[in-house]
């Protein structure tokens, strides 16, 4: 079985519980995932199975999209629901119009620092680990870009976005820096993933259907086929060349219609790996997907 699932990962799991869910549910150990999910975060969580393993690190690029609940008037340890408030503000004001002008300017590309309570390392050890002992430490920025900001919804004390950015960038953070820059605090509520590399929310699925669809030997609907997922020019090798490129050895095939420099090696009618061209119309894998 090969391929990518689009799993809805639930709040209280982390990913790696979602990864040993499938691997139980399908009773195969090439499981992982593409992009972490915090534990009490929800939404799509791009989950790769047997040959799609090995794409994990070409899939967890490009952006993502979200939608966030901002918190005024509170600041927390952790930056979202889950900490300990540290800070608040009972009186304060702020407008449609001010909110809409801070998130305007929080669009584009920027430098992040990242949260105290975070995997992100520092000499060796993770922010979390200095946290947790009270180790206060100078945490270096990183930068992120915020693609889009759009405004669901606004009460005057809390407020729902759809965001649109990196990956890498941490939403409870930037519910901070807004809170900051309006002149209040701020910690981020309830947060779902929408979208993860072109997979969305509405065609993602439990493991309750995933676990059905599998008992029912109809997981062809939720699996995605690995071209599908991440496309890319294709070439064609003649069969007797399969025993060459899987041995990692340079053929020839027809390599005139291909424009990028990254594309699929086809040998028998099945995916052997991502080539490259090492001369017009002599190729060779580049990364192995056998």
């Amino acid at each position: 079985m090969n391929g990518i699932l689009n799993i809805l990962k639930p709040t209280g799991m982390t990913s790696h519980d979602v990864v040993s869910s499938v691997r139980k549910i399908l009773n195969t150990k090439k499981v992982g995932h593409a992009g972490t999910l915090d534990p009490n975060v929800a939404g799509v969580l791009v989950i790769c199975v047997g040959k799609g393993t090995k794409l994990s690190d070409y899939l967890m690029s490009g952006s993502k999209e979200y939608v966030c609940e901002l918190v005024l008037g509170r600041k927390t340890d952790t930056q979202d629901s889950y900490g300990k408030i540290v800070d608040m503000k009972e009186n304060f004001s702020v407008s449609m119009e001010e909110l809409k002008g801070v998130l305007k300017e929080f669009e584009g590309e920027h430098m992040q620092v990242p949260p105290a309570f975070s995997a992100v390392k520092l000499n060796g050890r993770k922010l979390y680990e200095y946290a947790r002992q009270n180790i206060a430490v100078e945490k270096p920025g990183k930068p992120v870009d915020i693609n889009e900001i759009e405004l669901l919804r606004f009460d005057g004390r809390s407020a729902l976005m759809r965001v649109v950015c990196s990956k890498g960038t941490y939403m409870r953070t930037l519910c901070n820096d807004i809170g900051d820059s309006l002149g209040t605090l701020g910690y981020m509520g309830v947060l779902v993933r929408t979208k993860a590399k072109g997979l969305l929310i509405e065609n993602s699925v439990t493991l309750e259907e995933l676990k059905f669809l599998n008992d029912t030997n109809s997981l062809d609907r939720c699996i995605i086929p690995i071209d599908e997922i991440y496309p890319l020019e294709r070439a064609d090798a003649d069969s007797r060349y399969y025993d060459r490129l899987a041995a990692g050895n340079e053929v020839p095939a027809d390599t005139s219609s291909i424009k990028g420099s990254e594309f699929y090696i086809y040998c028998r009618g099945e995916l052997v790996g991502m080539g490259k061209k090492v001369h017009e119309n002599i190729i060779k894998v580049d990364k192995m997907l056998l």
